[in-house]
């Protein structure tokens, strides 16, 4: 990393006009729940832990064995203010070298897009060898690409250096080594009402549909053994 890099990632937040109250109203999402461990000892680690609001969720769903680590000294220096358990790190890569520990469950929240092109199948391959524990998983959320908001998402941040589609996403998970990656929530439905998921499953049939009858029109396709996903993130669990 060099000095430019340094300094922007330090300063990330208060560049993108970030504070931490933005994140005052945050709970967990009903599709992460699903998968985090039943076992409140579990150990979890939050890549990327921002202001640390992920960590605080997930105390008061019970969990006790919580660690964050970011590159952003604003973020760190709140949450310690906050007395959560994080560290600062200056790369992914170089905190796998030196870490001691595995976790039953690591979690990666818009992380990958802002890392090398270059370095994200290294760094998956190693939290994947350094961090994760044997039966472990890792959760993994990222912009999508083939959403309707995927361009604007490519460009609003200008430290991302990638935006992924289902299909690139589980290349680069398979790259790292990872055997088995399964794409969660796929609709944008979970925690939804009954009636809410029914509909939205109609109307994202009918949008599918219409890009398929368009795509033939003018001939155009997608990797047909890639997912079609449109929600605004994608989700992944990786073992």
């Amino acid at each position: 990393m060099n000095t430019l890099d340094q300094e922007v990632y330090e300063n990330y937040f208060s560049f993108r006009n970030v504070a931490p109250d933005f994140y005052s109203e945050y709970a967990l999402p009903a599709y992460l729940k699903r998968e985090l461990p039943n076992d409140p000892n579990a150990a979890i680690l939050d890549i990327g832990c921002g202001f640390g609001q992920m960590l605080k969720a997930l105390h008061a769903e019970g969990y006790k064995d919580l660690t964050g680590i970011d590159i952003s000294m604003e973020a760190i220096e709140f949450c310690s203010e906050q007395k959560l358990n994080v560290e600062k790190i200056d790369s992914i890569i170089n905190y796998c070298r030196i870490v001691s520990r595995t976790y039953d469950c690591i979690v990666m929240s818009h992380v990958i897009e802002h890392i090398d092109k270059n370095e994200i199948i290294e760094t998956l391959r190693s939290v994947r060898t350094h961090l994760l524990k044997e039966g472990g998983c890792l959760i993994v959320t990222t912009p999508n690409a083939q959403s309707t908001t995927g361009c604007y998402w490519a460009y609003e941040d200008f430290t991302h250096t990638t935006i992924f589609t289902s299909g690139s996403l589980l290349f680069v998970l398979k790259c790292a080594g990872f055997e088995h990656v399964d794409f969660i929530d796929t609709l944008g439905t979970a925690g939804s009402h009954p009636v809410a998921r029914f509909a939205k499953r109609i109307l994202i049939a009918l949008y599918s549909a219409h890009r398929t009858f368009w795509n033939l029109v003018t001939n155009s396709s997608y990797h047909r053994p890639s997912p079609q996903i449109f929600t605004f993130e994608l989700k992944a669990v990786a073992r």
